[in-house]
């Protein structure tokens, strides 16, 4: 099964430097209106500082355990690392097949 992708618009403020958005390194959680904690992998991004707004590309890595549908376009949600709010961002497009 492929795995599925979205493509997201993110701002990270609540750190002092940007994670690596490449390579499936960054692996934070995505909530929509305080909705359940949705795991991805930020698999190809670019490199920006804090408080910049990046596009990226995320793999949905739980599919098909959880369910991602509040994931649609134009959704903004919350980036956390544990209970810790770190970003924002808004889904641009997907989810699609890699």
């Amino acid at each position: 099964m492929p795995r599925r992708l979205i493509e997201v618009e993110l701002t990270i403020e609540g750190r002092t430097k940007m994670p690596v958005l490449t390579g499936g390194i960054y692996r934070p959680h995505l909530r929509v209106q305080g909705g359940e904690y949705l795991g991805v992998s930020f698999v190809d991004g670019q490199l920006v500082s804090p408080g910049s707004t990046a596009r990226s590309v995320a793999a949905l890595i739980y599919e098909p355990g959880v369910d991602y549908s509040a994931l649609m376009v134009g959704t903004h949600f919350d980036v956390l690392e544990g209970q810790t709010l770190v970003g924002s961002g808004r889904v641009l497009r997907g989810p699609f097949a890699a």
